[in-house]
This record gives C-alpha cells, sequence and structure tokens, in this order.
C-alpha cells in the first residue's frame, strides 16, 4: 500500500522491480507519476534532469506531457512506469532498462526518444491507457465473473420457489425423468413446472433450450442439495425459536422407510411469546427423520441427547414427553420416558391423547371375536356398493333416482382411526333398510351369480339380531369418543377442557353399561323395520368332564340373552371404561399438578387455597418458579375477577337494552 506520509508516495524505488498486485497497480495509478519539481542534484559530469523532459514540446511550442515519465528521488535516475507496471516480462526483446532507471544526462533525448517508439512500450501504453479507462482485464473478467453470478443466483431463486411451492403441498419432487431435451408424460413435478415457467420466463427459457449450456441445475442430486440446504436453514431458524423458549417438550416416534431402515422423528412442541402483540403461541415443530440401527430404549434415549446436543438444545429444559404406548418407549421402569425422567425429573410422560382413544376401542374390539367379524362386515358391506357405480347409485339416490342424492352414504370403515368408525356405522344404522332393499333387489334381478352370492351372504349376516345388537351397542361408544378425539385434535383446546370431555364421555359410557335393555329395545325396533326375527343364535352347550371327586359339574349360562350380555356387551362396555381410564393416567396427573392455572378455577379458590396449592406448585417445579409466584396468582385472580364482571355487566346490559 501506499505511504502518503512520504514526500513521493510513488517512488519506484519503495517497491518491487515487478507488481502483480492489482489493487497496487490501480492505487499507483490513481495516485499519479512520480514528478517532482524540486532542484535536482547534480553528477560528477556536472549534469542534471531538468523538469522539461516531462513534456514533448513540438515545433509549433506546444507541450504534449510524458505522462510514463517518472523521476525516482531516492534512486536519482528516470524510469518508465507504463513499462514497470504493465510492460510484458515475457516479451522476447524486454529490456530492464528503463525500469531500474536511465541517469545519462548526456544522451536522455535520444534514449527518450528511442523508447517512446519501442514496441515494449507502446504495448505498456496500451494496456495503461485501459487501466485508466477502468477497462482492466480484471474488471472485464469480474463483470463477467458478476454477470455469471447473478444469473444463476437468478435460476436458483426460481428453483427454490419451485421446490417450496411443490413441497408446501406434500407432492413429491421427481418422477421417471428423461431427457430434458424431450418431454415425458412421466416426468416429475419440479421438471413440469420448470417447463410450465420456462414458456414465460426467459432465463429458464435459456437454460432449458440452450445446447451449449452443460450445466442447468435441474438434475436430482441438485434438488437434493437445495432441499438439504432449505432444511438446515429452516431447522436453524426454528432451533433459534426453541432457545428462545424457556421450556420445550419432545415428542417422538419411529417407523420404516421403504429400504426397511427404521426412521424416528422428533418434533419439538414450545411456546413463543410476542410481547409487542401481547399473544402466546403454542407451536410444534418437525425436526427431521434420524436414523436408528438398535431398538432399545438406550438406543432412543442416546440418539435423542445426541441430537438435541447437536442443535445446541439444552436438554435440561426438556419439560414433556410424549410417545406411543410400546413398551420400550412407555415403560415405567426402564423406558426411555423414565431414562429421560431420571436425567430431567420434571419431563413428564403423556401418551398422545387421540392415539390413546384408538388403542382403547383397538382392546375394546379385541374382547371377542364376533366383534371383528362384525367390523369385517361392516367393510364387506361398503366394499360390495363402492365396487361397482350401479349399485352405489342405486343405494345412493334409492327410488328418485335422479332426482337427488340421499345425504348419509355408506362410509368406509377406517383400518387405524377407529374414532372414524362411527361414521360407518352411524351411515349404516340410518340406511339400514335401504342397504337390505337393494341387497334383496341385487338377488331377484341381478343376472351375475357372484353378485347374487355376495348379496345374499350379506343379506344373511345383515339379518341376524346379534349383528343389530352389536350395531347399537358400539354406535353410542364411538359417537361418545368421537367427539373427544376431534376436540383433542383442535389447536386451541385447553388442558382442562380435555380432561372435563374425557369425564363426560367416561360418564356416558357408565350410564350405558347400565342401559343393555334399551340396547336390545332399539335393536327390535331396528328389526322391526324389515321383519328380522329377534332371536339371538343358540348354539350347542358344551360341558366339562365331571370326574370323580368333583361335587358339582361345569355350569352354563342357559339363558341366550344372559349369555350375549356377559360375554359381548359387559366385555366391550368394561374394557373400554378400564382402558379409558388407565391410559389417561397420566393427562389427570398434569391436569391435577396444572389445575391452578386455569382462569376458571383460579378465580373460584380462595386466597388460602391458593396460598396452599402454590406452595406445593412451587416445590415441585422450584427450579423454575420463583417464591413470588403465590402473589403474583392473586394479583392474577383479581384481575380475572374484576374482567369476568365487567363481561358479564357488559353482557346484562346488552340483553337489557337489545
Amino acid at each position: 500500500m501506499l505511504n502518503l506520509q512520504d514526500d513521493f508516495p510513488t517512488d519506484i524505488a519503495k517497491f518491487p522491480w515487478t507488481i502483480t498486485d492489482a489493487n497496487l497497480i490501480r492505487s499507483l495509478i490513481l495516485y499519479g507519476p512520480c514528478k517532482p519539481d524540486i532542484n535536482f542534484p547534480v553528477n560528477n559530469n556536472g549534469k542534471r534532469f531538468s523538469s522539461s523532459y516531462y513534456f514533448l514540446t513540438t515545433k509549433s511550442g506546444t507541450k504534449i506531457p510524458r505522462t510514463w515519465l517518472c523521476y525516482s528521488y531516492n534512486l536519482d535516475c528516470v524510469y518508465c512506469e507504463s513499462c514497470w507496471l504493465f510492460a510484458d516480462r515475457s516479451y522476447g526483446k524486454f529490456k530492464w532498462d528503463w525500469i531500474y532507471g536511465i541517469n545519462d544526462w548526456n544522451h536522455l533525448s535520444q534514449s527518450i526518444q528511442r523508447h517512446e517508439s519501442s514496441i515494449q512500450h507502446l504495448d505498456a501504453a496500451k494496456i495503461r491507457s485501459i487501466w485508466v479507462k477502468n477497462e482492466t482485464i480484471d474488471a472485464s473478467l469480474e463483470k463477467q465473473y458478476t454477470d455469471e453470478a447473478v444469473k444463476w443466483r437468478n435460476v436458483l431463486k426460481r428453483l427454490i420457489k419451485i421446490i417450496l411451492s411443490i413441497t408446501a403441498g406434500n407432492c413429491a419432487l421427481r418422477g421417471n425423468e428423461g431427457s430434458l431435451k424431450i418431454k415425458c408424460a412421466t416426468e416429475g413435478n419440479f421438471l413440469r413446472t420448470v417447463r410450465l415457467l420456462a414458456e414465460f420466463d426467459p432465463i429458464l427459457n435459456d437454460i432449458l433450450n440452450d445446447e451449449n449450456q452443460k450445466i442447468k441445475y435441474l438434475s436430482w442430486s441438485i434438488q437434493n442439495e437445495l432441499l438439504d440446504i432449505l432444511s438446515t436453514e429452516l431447522r436453524h431458524l426454528i432451533c433459534n425459536k426453541i432457545r428462545s423458549s424457556s421450556f420445550f417438550s419432545v415428542i417422538l416416534d419411529s417407523t420404516q422407510d421403504i429400504t426397511k431402515q427404521d426412521q424416528v422423528s422428533l418434533v419439538i412442541r414450545y411456546t413463543t411469546l410476542d410481547f409487542e402483540k401481547k399473544q402466546i403461541q403454542i407451536k410444534e415443530s418437525f425436526l427431521g427423520f434420524y436414523l436408528l440401527s438398535h431398538h432399545g430404549a438406550a438406543n432412543y434415549v442416546e440418539l435423542l441427547k445426541n441430537t438435541l446436543m447437536r442443535l445446541d438444545l439444552n436438554i435440561m429444559k426438556c419439560r414433556g414427553q410424549g410417545y406411543d404406548g410400546a413398551a420400550v418407549m412407555s415403560g415405567s421402569i426402564t423406558g426411555v420416558q423414565k431414562q429421560i425422567c431420571d436425567i430431567v425429573p420434571n419431563a413428564i410422560f403423556v401418551h398422545c391423547c387421540s392415539h390413546n382413544i384408538n388403542l382403547v376401542l383397538c382392546d375394546a374390539a379385541k374382547s371377542t371375536r364376533k366383534i371383528q367379524s362384525f367390523f369385517d362386515t361392516v367393510q364387506d358391506i361398503y366394499n360390495f356398493f363402492s365396487s361397482s357405480s350401479p349399485r352405489w347409485a342405486q343405494l345412493a339416490f334409492g327410488e328418485e333416482y335422479g332426482n337427488k342424492i340421499n345425504k348419509i352414504t355408506l362410509k368406509k370403515v377406517c383400518p387405524t382411526r377407529w374414532e372414524a368408525r362411527h361414521n360407518a356405522l352411524f351411515s349404516l344404522k340410518h340406511r339400514f333398510v335401504d342397504v337390505l332393499k337393494s341387497l334383496s333387489n341385487i338377488q331377484l334381478s341381478s343376472s351375475k351369480k357372484d353378485e347374487i352370492n355376495m348379496a345374499t351372504t350379506l343379506k344373511k349376516k345383515m339379518e341376524n339380531a346379534e349383528f343389530i345388537i352389536i350395531l347399537c351397542i358400539w354406535e353410542p361408544i364411538l359417537k361418545s369418543l368421537q367427539v373427544v378425539s376431534k376436540s383433542m385434535q383442535s389447536v386451541n383446546l385447553s388442558l382442562q377442557k380435555a380432561s372435563t370431555q374425557l369425564e363426560s364421555a367416561i360418564l356416558i359410557i357408565e350410564k350405558l353399561r347400565d342401559q343393555y335393555d334399551q340396547i336390545i329395545k332399539d335393536s327390535r325396533e331396528l328389526c322391526m323395520k324389515w321383519n328380522i326375527p329377534f332371536k339371538l343364535s343358540e348354539t350347542r352347550q358344551r360341558y366339562a368332564k365331571k370326574y370323580f371327586d368333583e361335587v358339582d359339574s361345569d355350569r352354563r349360562l342357559t339363558t341366550t340373552d344372559d349369555n350375549f350380555r356377559v360375554t359381548i356387551f359387559y366385555p366391550v362396555v368394561d374394557t373400554t371404561l378400564l382402558q379409558l381410564r388407565v391410559r389417561f393416567k397420566g393427562m389427570k396427573t398434569v391436569c391435577n399438578d396444572f389445575i391452578i392455572l386455569m382462569p376458571e378455577i383460579l378465580t373460584s379458590m380462595s386466597d388460602e387455597l391458593i396460598v396452599k396449592s402454590s406452595y406445593d406448585f412451587i416445590n415441585k417445579y422450584k427450579e423454575d418458579i420463583s417464591s413470588d409466584f403465590t402473589r403474583q396468582l392473586i394479583i392474577i385472580k383479581g384481575y380475572l375477577s374484576s374482567k369476568f364482571q365487567t363481561n358479564y355487566l357488559k353482557k346484562y346490559d346488552n340483553s337489557r337494552f337489545s
């Protein structure tokens, strides 16, 4: 760099003979040549340099400056700045004379004339003029690089927008792509979207149609790389929000991918506070899939700890765990939830509520074989009608074919979401007679033997009193739990409300246990609509062999109605009630611990009870809550009470004057 404190900062004596730094060359040119106008020193021959040599004087007296000619104060010689900075050292007739310096003052004029006409000097002067105009080779290359970077930056912007648009709808990017030059009917959404936008966008059109352009950024590897970059950046943003939150909960689950390898999904549940908008939001963010080689509880715990550490998330801030009901995850002795609780004692484990309801109903359905056969029959009825458009139309339109469609149609029996099976049972119960009419019509009018046989089989199963009773048993059970399951999937559902709805469902099912006679009555009424004889199937009684030392023989229920009540009705209802109480024990525990924070409960509590409850709460979360928590609760109670009273008065005034 130039030392501007010197009298002559561009003097060649202060720099190397060959300069390759473009910035230094640019600085020397911008500052100007070294042309001191001083009292030049005299040499041994009594000669000295004159500042008149800085100019070329024509015959007419015009002075033309020699911009290339410089004088070195330190070396007492003249030199050519153009050759010093820009002369081609690889030139065959290259000479260093005018770079090292000339101090032969007697023949200086002749030396200047010879040098000005030399090829070395002319080429150097030409390059110098380009630099002065800021049209250097480096600038040209830099502009070319800049234009190229802008072009590919615009291409990447479009490709990233396309990827974000496609993935926002959970659509696959790739299909069975062929050559980019040939449109393929099986190509994926990504290439199809690129081709569509290329018709309106010149940048993408140039990428697709330019045969000389070998790099296009459209291959599957580039797509994967862009996905990795986007996911990494998004994960970084999510982790920043999680770190800004006081606490978080973890949700883990594993599943096999297409290569039969276990992939563990990690979801973090946390809260965000917006003090400006005065909003609190509860968010659940998916952080990715992680490969799991072994399936022990210790392996899950190690994977979770390493992943949180890699994401710079402190596991000590974990206050909740959510897993499925597998023993390796929810085991109370060596399960994942127990090992995490050993690390973070306040990380409470809660089973997924909606998943729990499915498990409750699964256990209830496994209580007897007839229940499993019942749902198979319901699915067979749906398959029979849905597999044929004429059969479905006949059932859907009925006698008013072509005028209107009945609003309630048969529904599919969902194999995983048991609470959704209520729709299938409700529609079958509502359209029970219509289904039997359609089956009878098919029996009489169809010319297909397989269709007649299937219709006959289904009609025979539906005309069974046991089938109708099971339908009347399961429909109210599924109805009560469907309401709870739907509400539990709501974002704004509070813990207290979820617990209340669950208790309501339990009460409904408990009342149903004492309403067996009413279920039988409803079943009889449904049978009467089609004149089905209400008679339970009787099987030959089996007796255990009586040995000589036994006092009494094996007793069996002789009444068919009592047998159905004991072997089917009670097991279904009791299993449902038992599983609801056992599986939702964790949720009730959390609800009881945090009940003091529920506004409805807090406003109804006395100050003494608030002090006692808050003391227990502080002891449990002493590392998270200060002793001032009790005073804050009492203040909040007063604020909420006045707010509720104000809202009540407003409603009262509006009702009076409306």
